[in-house]
């Protein structure tokens, strides 16, 4: 009889224990960060980027900056994209001298020989491991996209909000694990007019379907014009990462990110 009782208490007690394990599992759970976001910036805004660099440090956002035209890059400007990368942070291409890679749709050879691979060689004698490219004027062809693949490892092209929406109906602004070589990305400068509400539809996306949401922007000042972005908008939009918790992924973690096992 006590035997029986004493097996029926310590039953009870690892029932306890089983219950009280998958709790906090799901907890646990429920607190990680399954979606993730690019920030990325576009040209050759050195000096403007780097003056942020204590915002993005306090955020511990990790963002791709894509240089255009780094055979004029100052020394100083050398200095602080490699101590931005030693942030953390990852230095892509953005062509040679900025062209349309449209206008060589029927020589893309002459693309790669004359504006891609010039622009890779300046990059590395900086000490740059490039393997990301960001399309100038955000657009290319099937064709051009599959030779750029065979210089680097992600492809990103660029998009606005045309259609006066919810940014999270553009499925080609989130990557995921079957696709995320080749994508667009959602701007967000001034002249985008993307509100932190509609971002944070975005966000909210990535963490539910396990994807990550691409945007871009240009300058980082105050002045409100075209092609820049606010820095207490930024600001703003990396609070609602923390509040979405949701990670901050640079183009190069892509691959990394979206094969870990908690995604789908």
């Amino acid at each position: 009889m006590v035997k029986s009782k004493l097996v029926a208490k310590v039953g009870v007690y690892i029932l306890f224990l089983f219950l009280v394990s998958s709790l906090l599992y799901s907890c646990k759970k429920d607190d990680v960060k399954t979606g993730a976001v690019v920030f990325s910036f576009d040209d050759q805004y050195v000096d403007l980027w780097y003056k942020q660099r204590e915002l993005f440090n306090k955020y511990n956002i990790k963002a791709t900056f894509f240089i255009n035209r780094p055979q004029l890059l100052q020394s100083e400007q050398i200095k602080k994209l490699k101590e931005l990368e030693a942030d953390g942070h990852e230095i892509g291409c953005h062509g040679l001298n900025h062209v349309n890679s449209l206008n060589y749709k029927d020589s893309i050879d002459v693309l790669i020989e004359s504006d891609i691979k010039p622009a890779i060689e300046i990059l590395k004698n900086y000490g740059f491991n490039v393997v990301s490219f960001a399309y100038p004027y955000g657009s290319s062809t099937p064709e051009i996209d599959s030779a750029l693949l065979r210089h680097f490892q992600y492809l990103r092209k660029a998009t606005w909000n045309m259609q006066d929406t919810s940014i999270n109906t553009y499925n080609e602004i989130f990557a995921t694990k079957t696709n995320f070589r080749i994508n667009n990305a959602m701007g967000i400068d001034t002249n985008y007019k993307i509100t932190l509400e509609n971002l944070e539809t975005g966000l909210v996306r990535a963490n539910k379907l396990d994807e990550v949401l691409v945007v871009y922007a240009h300058r980082i000042d105050t002045t409100l014009r075209d092609y820049s972005i606010h820095p207490k908008y930024l600001e703003d939009a990396f609070k609602l990462c923390n509040k979405n918790k949701i990670q901050s992924i640079r183009y190069r973690d892509m691959n990394d990110f979206l094969s870990t096992k908690n995604h789908k």
